[in-house]
């Protein structure tokens, strides 16, 4: 049996405080990543979804859009109506970090987990939510110049959705080795190129 239990501790704070970062850091992180993972689900069928996403310090809401109908769209849809949270997951990584101990096998990582009600937006709150998403993921395409304005039927042909932040959480591990054991024999040094990653 587990010993985790979210009504018991928050599902924002981390097991390893030292891993925790401040609202500062995971809003400089959100402000650079473009891909995130979106968990909804369908009575007991989860499903996650990788999209491309701008988080509005603003209004703190993260935006990402979807096509006219799918499962994307149904699920949020459903949540809403039965005031659901869905879950949002961006990360980076970077080197594999390899130990002598089999638990203690790592990698480089920086994420966020935020929690929150998704709504569908319309009008010109999805134009200016789409034209914020443009302007993040291709900064050098401005929209009437190098790109057409996001026109009413091009609202009308996608979903485009904010997700209220409720609570979030950083995490970072970005050690350069991972933790060794003294009682097995320690790996040789690193050479480069001797641990993918």
């Amino acid at each position: 049996m587990s010993y985790y239990d979210p009504a018991l501790r928050p599902p924002t704070i981390s097991r390893r405080p030292g891993n925790r970062r401040d609202d500062a850091w995971i809003r400089a992180l959100l402000t650079r990543l473009q891909v995130c993972r979106i968990a909804t689900r369908w009575d007991d069928q989860p499903f996650i979804n990788p999209t491309t996403f701008v988080y509005r310090p603003d209004i703190h809401d993260i935006v990402f859009h979807s096509n006219l109908a799918g499962r994307i769209r149904a699920n949020a849809e459903r949540a809403g109506e039965q005031d659901e949270q869905v879950c949002f997951e961006a990360s980076e990584f970077g080197r594999l970090l390899p130990s002598n101990h089999p638990l203690e096998l790592s990698v480089q990582y920086r994420s966020v987990i935020a929690f929150g009600r998704v709504a569908l937006l319309e009008g010109q709150a999805a134009r200016e939510a789409l034209e914020t998403l443009c302007a993040k993921m291709f900064p050098a395409l401005r929209l009437g110049r190098e790109m057409q304005p996001i026109s009413d039927d091009d609202l009308a042909r996608t979903s485009v959705y904010s997700l209220k932040v409720r609570e979030w959480s950083g995490k970072e591990n970005w050690q350069e080795r991972a933790e060794q054991t003294e009682e097995w024999p320690p790996l040789p040094e690193e050479q480069p190129g001797a641990w993918p990653g």
